[in-house]
């Protein structure tokens, strides 16, 4: 009778820790957990998103903002908004690069986004693999998009869940990508190659 109680417990310990094993940790836990990124020095940029421990997406920062994510240890800056663009910084690049970390840009235009585009996302990730990157636009729409379709590029297995979580600065997706077909015939473009 002991030895069953004993392994009763047993099985509901070790099925809770399943259950807990298989929730995200949020950004807190993460930072707690000695993450790459200190998140804490981040939040107050605009549609700021933590993804995994060193991936973030976000809009537009602040020129003022760079050095602070410099601190927090970011490495990389890749930046999807079209150069002239009356929603950036005039010299991007150099902003982030006297801040001693490195500068990518794609000129991903709003109205024509490009299977060219998103593959020279995923050659600049590939690229950078294992360091800090912040991927940003102006309202973290394009940036989040192109992290959705590079963590499913990784293998990551595609749900509804997922997808929402990931572009959560669209608010309601299907609402959204219905709004703006050019980004659904692009995400699903590349989701059926």
């Amino acid at each position: 009778m002991r030895l069953e109680f004993l392994l009763a417990g047993l099985l509901v310990a070790t099925l809770n820790s399943v259950a807990f094993a298989n929730v995200a940790p949020s950004a807190e836990t993460h930072a707690n957990m000695g993450a790459n990124i200190d998140v804490n020095k981040l939040t107050s940029i605009k549609a700021f998103q933590f993804n995994n421990s060193n991936i973030v997406t976000s809009g537009l920062p602040t020129e003022t903002q760079f050095a602070a994510l410099q601190q927090a240890g970011i490495e990389l800056v890749i930046n999807l908004i079209p150069k002239n663009n009356p929603n950036s910084h005039n010299d991007e690049a150099s902003l982030v690069t006297r801040t001693g970390m490195q500068y990518q840009q794609i000129d991903v235009d709003w109205q024509r986004p490009t299977v060219a585009n998103v593959e020279q996302f995923f050659a600049i990730m590939d690229a950078n693999e294992g360091k800090n990157i912040l991927v940003h636009c102006a309202a973290n729409y394009r940036a989040s998009a192109f992290y959705y379709l590079y963590e499913l590029k990784q293998g990551r297995t595609d749900s509804v869940e997922f997808k929402q979580q990931t572009m959560q600065p669209w608010g309601d997706l299907p609402q959204s990508l219905a709004a703006y077909p050019q980004w659904k015939a692009l995400i699903d473009a590349i989701k059926n190659r």
